[in-house]
């Protein structure tokens, strides 16, 4: 049996240096700094790193502008390069921001679509971010945006895609992907009013036991993921939930997979309104399939009254 303390989502280099190409730029501001490329300035942060320097900096830009977390983290990881641009380092600027005409700020150059190219230089990196956030909120190019939901990370990667922000045809899926891999749509459910609080680990039984908890208010599967360190779809299959199940609270979920067969004490079960197969099978420990099997039922379907064998 693993060990169930709470353990951020384990994160990994990303060596993938993507900038933002944006129109509409012009030379304005003091040069403060040169480079004839945006080269790498130093080791990668960690995903778990970079996320744990700027996560709150993402969900306060949620909170102010309506922009999902995960969306600012997963394009701050993708086009720093986890922090370690030259942009990144020298400028403050992990969005790979240029300088618009509107820009009258301090500026750096490097080599991006032509040569020496000018970026924003901020004075923070939350001033970057906040920059960022405006530049989005602002372009009514990107409104269609804020017409989804603030936790719909695949509509935001797939609509800024579509609205022009990147040249690169992978973007939208890298974004994804960066999110998926690290759980970091969990920060926009934390910044949505989730409370952070440790679940409590149950056991069923001593003999052949099986480790659960009780959903709380505002759980998803993310958020036990990333919890427990175990990925979304063993939890999906462990539990025979359906993709784009809502979890309710006081649910039972295991954190292992269930048994072939209940404890000696359950033999039968008699079919109460309103009960499903599938609550029956958590409701005992049993995988579904194996319940299905020794009551050789071909489909989900049971009827009040029905006793089911357990074992």
């Amino acid at each position: 049996m693993k060990n169930f303390s709470y353990k951020q989502a384990a994160g990994r280099k990303i060596a993938i240096f993507a900038l933002a190409t944006l129109s509409f730029f012009t030379s304005a501001g003091s040069l403060t700094a040169r480079g004839d490329k945006c080269v790498r300035q130093r080791a990668p942060m960690t995903v778990k790193e970079y996320v744990a320097e700027y996560g709150r900096e993402a969900q306060r830009q949620q909170k102010k502008y309506g922009i999902p977390a995960s969306i600012t983290l997963a394009q701050g990881l993708l086009e720093s390069g986890n922090g370690s641009s030259y942009l990144a380092v020298v400028a403050n600027n992990h969005f790979g921001i240029k300088a618009y005409r509107d820009w009258a700020g301090p500026v750096v150059r490097c080599d991006d679509d032509a040569k020496r190219e000018p970026f924003c230089k901020f004075a923070s990196v939350e001033k970057g971010y906040e920059y960022h956030s405006l530049f989005l909120r602002n372009n009514p190019r990107y409104n269609p945006l804020f017409k989804l939901d603030v936790t719909d990370y695949v509509g935001w990667a797939e609509g800024l895609k579509r609205c022009g922000y990147a040249t690169s045809r992978s973007y939208a899926k890298d974004l994804i992907r960066i999110i998926e891999t690290n759980h970091l749509d969990v920060y926009d459910v934390q910044s949505s009013n989730h409370v952070e609080r440790p679940h409590k680990v149950y056991l069923t039984s001593r003999k052949r036991g099986l480790h659960y908890i009780r959903c709380q208010a505002g759980d998803d599967l993310a958020y036990i993921s990333k919890e427990f360190d175990i990925s979304r779809r063993k939890l999906r299959i462990w539990n025979d939930l359906p993709k784009k199940y809502q979890l309710k609270e006081g649910e039972i979920i295991y954190l292992e997979r269930k048994n072939s067969k209940a404890a000696k004490e359950h033999r039968t079960h008699v079919v109460k309104a309103g009960e499903s197969l599938q609550a029956i099978s958590q409701m005992y420990g049993i995988r579904l399939k194996s319940l299905m099997k020794r009551n050789r039922l071909e489909s989900g379907r049971v009827q009040t009254g029905q006793v089911l064998k357990l074992r």
